[in-house]
């Protein structure tokens, strides 16, 4: 199924508050709610999408109404989320007054609108820093808009987990938060990750003007959020790649993948010594970039020292050919290409492989800084018989590739696919040591990578239940069971459901023999 030209979703418009604490040396930020679907566990500041009463509300010393929605988003998402009010006259309302309104407001007893104007408060664009946009990548099926802005929190006023979206909101100097991202300690986008470098680099000077119980934002501070405006205008707010952590990038390539996901995620693990992970598009265009990031590590002295492919399928193959003449062609380096052995056997004839990788195999690189670290391959066969995963216990992170994704769902189909083998090696993943997060070929990392896998196995083995069901009820065919199971599905999807359903049969069957088997 070709869904190369499948379409991203639109942005959504949205704000965020990068908030300081009053002597501008901490910035706020809080973990999203890992339950939720979109960056569900990732550390951010506090902000969301504008909604339309934004509109109606007047902010003081802007002139254009359009932005000026996206001040007020910020103030009504920021009041929603964390409990901080940062509005001209506030500091009039007591504590209490303040917990009663965002009452009245979460409730719906009240609007925005409706509460600044009961109580005389106001917005003011001079509390706000503006520091531009950014766009969510299109490989998300979920995107917006981000505009965002730099205040100060009010005095008295202590933000809290005033909803279930954002949870443990804390004040963290930029150095401590940029720590425990470089441990794989926290999930962070990367706008948040633009912002705390920035402010890392300007807090020293910000502290030594910036004055307590004060709302002006300090000169040094001023600087360094002109300093992310012209970052994001330089690309116009949007993001090629993501940082995971130091040792690991994220690159979103558009592939003929299948839907809802539009793209497959290329990884590059390793600085000085790198290796890359599906360079899957076949389409030069779409590698532009990627060839222009390789490119810059070359040119700094970095060594790639092979181009792998996870498995076999055709969203995961392609860009290595293409990958490996860029290198060739522009520095004379002749670069392997590597896979699993059963991989490179089924794709004989299409790819060339120099190299095998086998299970346990490890893989030794080097960061930015030159020092050594390691990722372990896995062969973890199931959705594919030659699937390899990639592990950095150090941090505690896993390339989980297509076995476990952040869009969409994963298709076992024989007979390439086998789901004994599938959920044996979910097994394995789930016990892996120090295992803490997880980014898969399609969507966003996952921050809760065990509770996920554990998801993925509760999800198979409730499938299976309602295949056993569907059997005793007089289905006899895969067709017959999928419209059972897969009510209301798109016919142009429904054969997906007969392959999961045919994959589910034959383990039933393996199942069974086995028992008769040792019974015998």
């Amino acid at each position: 199924m070709n869904t190369v030209n499948q379409k991203s979703a639109t942005p959504k418009d949205a704000s965020a508050v990068i908030l300081l604490n009053q002597d501008e040396s901490k910035v706020l930020w809080a973990q999203r709610n890992p339950k939720l679907s979109f960056l569900g566990g990732f550390h951010a500041f506090p902000g969301g999408k504008t909604d339309e009463p934004d509109r109606e509300i007047a902010v003081k010393n802007c002139a254009d109404a359009d932005f000026a929605k996206f001040i007020v988003g910020a103030v009504r998402e920021l009041f929603e989320e964390v409990g901080v009010l940062l509005v001209r006259n506030g500091e009039k309302l007591t504590k209490g007054q303040r917990a009663s309104l965002h009452d009245d407001l979460i409730s719906g007893r009240s609007s925005f609108p409706e509460i600044l104007t009961a109580w005389n408060l106001s917005i003011d664009a001079e509390d706000f820093l503006y520091t531009g946009f950014w766009t969510t990548p299109k490989s998300s099926p979920v995107r917006f808009k981000t505009r965002f802005f730099i205040a100060k929190c009010p005095a008295k006023q202590t933000p809290y987990a005033a909803i279930t979206e954002m949870l443990t909101p804390e004040f963290i100097t930029p150095k401590e938060a940029l720590a425990r991202w470089t441990n794989s300690e926290v999930l962070i986008a990367p706008p948040v990750l633009i912002s705390l470098q920035q402010l890392e680099e300007y807090f020293p000077q910000s502290r030594q003007e910036a004055k307590e119980t004060d709302q002006q934002i300090s000169a040094p501070l001023r600087l360094c959020g002109e300093k992310i405006l012209k970052k994001s205008q330089k690309c116009d707010g949007n993001i090629n790649y993501i940082e995971l952590n130091p040792r690991v990038i994220c690159f979103p390539l558009r592939t003929a993948t299948l839907p809802p996901a539009t793209h497959t995620n290329c990884f590059i693990v390793g600085r000085r010594e790198f290796v890359v992970i599906d360079a899957a598009s076949k389409d030069e265009s779409e590698l532009v970039n990627l060839f222009e990031l390789v490119d810059s590590f070359v040119e700094k002295g970095f060594v790639c020292k092979e181009i792998i492919v996870s498995h076999l399928h055709p969203d995961h193959f392609g860009g290595e050919i293409l990958l490996q003449k860029h290198f060739r062609e522009k520095f004379g380096l002749v670069i392997p290409v590597s896979a699993h052995r059963i991989t490179a056997e089924s794709l004989s004839g299409k790819v060339d492989f120099q190299k095998f990788i086998e299970d346990d195999e490890i893989i030794k690189l080097k960061d930015n800084a030159g020092a050594s670290f390691e990722i372990t391959a896995l062969h973890t066969p199931g959705h594919a018989r030659g699937h390899l995963c990639f592990y950095d216990r150090a941090r505690g992170f896993l390339l989980s590739s297509d076995n476990v994704v952040g869009a969409g769902t994963v298709l076992i189909a024989p007979p390439e696919g086998d789901l004994s083998d599938y959920l044996a090696s979910l097994e394995r993943m789930k016990n892996l040591p120090n295992l803490r997060h997880l980014c898969g070929s399609h969507g966003a990392a996952i921050f809760d990578a065990r509770g996920k896998i554990e998801e993925y196995i509760a999800h198979r083995l409730e499938r299976e239940k309602q295949v056993l069901e569907a059997v005793r009820g007089g289905a006899q065919t895969a067709e017959e069971i999928a419209a059972i199971i897969y009510q209301n599905l798109s016919p142009n999807i429904f054969p997906l459901a007969v392959k999961s359903v045919e994959a589910h049969l034959a383990k039933i069957e393996k199942d069974k023999n086995s028992l008769n088997n040792a019974s015998s």
